[in-house]
């Protein structure tokens, strides 16, 4: 038979799933902050006070900076209908690929910084129209529930189907073709949104 919504709340706080999520969320949380801490004590020591603070910093800031990043990630995993079982799979591969492309581009815009210092110019005034289209946009209607325009044009490019085989990111179609599944497309789409965080 069918089970309400109020029913489901019910059987879910029985069974202390919700209350094991949020302690293991906390336990994560306090281990990277420890972590980053003692990371951030070391270059202290090893390179002085300074280096440590600008470590710290440079953390505290990208760390609330990924709050948007999961609402993002959020909206996407609705977007494309990715069923609880496999969001912590996606998450997984984008985190592994959020951390070679924002490495990329680290280094990448040192080299740059350094060859042409100029180049902070270019960036300072990208931010400052960024912030601009930001507080000057007067339309109300932001459309929450909508992912990027790029992200319906992938799903309109790629070939793909909607259905879902376990963790397969492709599938062989009934004419012998690949097609991505929804969860690659979701992939897809999450490291692509971590492209355009990086660029800030």
């Amino acid at each position: 038979g069918s089970i309400s919504v109020s029913e489901l709340k019910a059987k879910l706080r029985e069974s202390d799933a919700i209350s094991t999520m949020y302690s293991e969320s906390l336990q994560n949380v306090g281990l990277t902050v420890a972590a980053s801490l003692v990371l951030a004590a070391g270059l202290a020591v090893a390179k002085g006070p300074s280096a440590g603070l600008d470590f710290f910093t440079a953390y505290v800031v990208e760390d609330s900076l990924s709050v948007d990043n999961l609402f993002v990630f959020l909206l996407l995993f609705k977007f494309f209908k990715i069923p609880p079982a496999l969001q912590n799979y996606c998450l997984n591969l984008g985190i592994y690929g959020a951390v070679i492309l924002r490495g990329a581009f680290i280094f990448v815009g040192l080299a740059a910084v350094k060859s042409f210092q100029p180049l902070l110019l270019f960036f300072a005034a990208f931010l400052v129209y960024a912030s601009y289209t930001a507080l000057a946009d007067d339309d109300e209607d932001d459309d929450d529930d909508e992912p990027p325009d790029f992200v319906n044009k992938l799903a309109e490019v790629l070939p793909a189907t909607d259905k879902f085989e376990g963790d397969k990111l492709v599938i062989k179609g009934p004419e012998g073709n690949l097609l991505a599944t929804p969860l690659a497309l979701c992939i897809i789409a999450v490291e692509l949104c971590d492209i355009l965080f990086a660029v800030d």
